[in-house]
C-alpha cells in the first residue's frame, strides 16, 4: 500500500509540474474611468451633457522555449461585455505579427491623425470629421506584420481577408461587404535627429465602396519636438472609386511644465465634388495631470461639416480621467 501511495504521490507531483510549466507567464489588470461634461451648439443638444466612461483591460504574456514570446489584449469598454482584443507574437529578429479583434493594431489606425495634440483632435465630437484614411483595413480580423525597428525605422504592413466582415469566435467564419485590404507603411524617427518623426502608410481595398469599387488611400506626416514644444503636419489622399478627398492637418503644442500641456490643431478636407465645400476644423486642448488623474479641456469648431456648407458645428468637453 505503500509503495502505491509513492507511486501515486509521485505521479500526482510530475503532473501538478507539467501543469505550472504550462500555465508559465503573467496576467496584469489595468483601468481607466471618465466623466464628461460636453457643451454643443443649440442645433446638436440632445440632453444631458454629463457622461461617464469605463475601461478595463487584461495583458497576459508569456515566453515560448525558442525565445518568442506570445501576448494578449482584452479590453472591456463601457457597458459592452466583450469590446476588442489582439493577440501579439513577438519572434525576435524575424518581426511581430499581430492578430486583430477590432482593437485598432492596423497602421492606418495608429497614424490616423499623429499632429501634436494635449487632449482631442480638431474634428472630435463632430458628425463627420476630417478624412485622413479610407478604411482600406478593418480591425475586425485583420493581420499585421512589423519588421525589426532598425535605427529608429518601422517598416510594416497589415492584411484584411474579409472587408466589413464582423470579429469571429474561433472556429467561425463572416462575410463582409468588400474583399481583401492591404496595408503598407513606414514610421521612422531618425537616430542622427532626436526630436524628428516621419510617416507614410498607403491602403488598398477591394470591391469596398458603391458599385463594386476600390478604395485607396495614402497619408504622410512630419512631426518634430524640441524641448517643450512639438509642432506636425499630416497630408491625406483618398479615392473611393468615385469621389476624391485631400486632407491638411496642422498643429502644434506646447508643455508649460511637468503637468500642464496645451496645443492648437488645424485641418481641411476638400473634395473632388464640385458641391463639396471645403470643410475645416480648429481646435484647442489643455491638460493637467495629477498623478494618476488628469483633468482636460477641448474647444472645437468645424465649419462646412462633411461639405455641406450651410452645417457648422462647435464642440466643448470637460473631461475627468483616473488611471487605475
Amino acid at each position: 500500500m505503500n509503495k502505491l501511495k509513492k507511486i501515486g504521490v509521485t505521479a500526482l507531483a510530475g503532473t501538478l509540474a507539467t501543469l505550472s510549466a504550462a500555465q508559465a507567464g503573467s496576467l496584469s489588470v489595468s483601468g481607466t474611468a471618465e466623466l464628461s461634461y460636453v457643451q454643443r451648439d443649440s442645433g446638436e443638444i440632445t440632453g444631458n451633457p454629463i457622461g461617464m466612461g469605463k475601461d478595463i483591460t487584461f495583458n497576459g504574456s508569456g515566453e515560448l522555449d525558442n525565445g518568442w514570446t506570445v501576448s494578449v489584449m482584452h479590453d472591456l469598454t463601457d457597458a459592452a461585455a466583450w469590446s476588442n482584443s489582439s493577440i501579439t507574437i513577438g519572434m525576435g529578429q524575424l518581426g511581430t505579427i499581430i492578430i486583430d479583434q477590432d482593437a485598432g493594431k492596423d497602421f492606418g489606425s495608429a497614424l490616423d491623425n499623429v499632429v501634436p495634440q494635449a487632449f482631442e483632435e480638431a474634428d472630435a465630437g463632430m458628425s463627420t470629421g476630417l478624412r485622413v484614411t479610407g478604411g482600406a483595413i478593418d480591425h475586425s480580423g485583420a493581420i499585421t506584420y512589423k519588421l525589426p525597428v532598425f535605427s529608429g525605422l518601422q517598416l510594416g504592413g497589415s492584411y484584411q481577408p474579409r472587408s466589413g466582415a464582423v470579429s469571429n469566435a474561433d472556429g467561425g467564419t463572416s462575410e463582409g461587404t468588400g474583399k481583401e485590404g492591404w496595408e503598407f507603411a513606414a514610421d521612422w524617427s531618425p537616430e542622427m535627429v532626436p526630436g524628428l518623426r516621419v510617416g507614410y502608410v498607403n491602403g488598398t481595398c477591394t470591391d469596398c465602396s458603391a458599385g463594386g469599387k476600390d478604395k485607396d488611400d495614402d497619408t504622410y506626416f512630419a512631426t518634430y519636438a524640441y524641448g517643450p514644444l512639438s509642432i506636425g503636419y499630416q497630408a491625406a489622399d483618398i479615392d473611393d472609386g468615385t469621389n476624391s478627398y485631400d486632407t491638411d492637418i496642422y498643429g502644434v503644442s506646447f508643455n508649460v511644465n511637468d503637468a500642464l500641456s496645451v496645443s492648437y490643431q488645424y485641418g481641411e478636407t476638400d473634395g473632388s465634388n464640385a458641391a463639396y465645400t471645403t470643410a475645416e476644423f480648429r481646435g484647442v486642448s489643455a491638460a493637467y495631470n495629477i498623478g494618476p488623474m488628469a483633468i482636460k479641456f477641448t474647444d472645437n469648431s468645424g465649419k462646412n461639416i462633411n461639405g455641406v456648407a450651410t452645417d457648422d458645428d462647435d464642440n466643448r468637453e470637460l473631461n475627468l480621467s483616473m488611471s487605475f
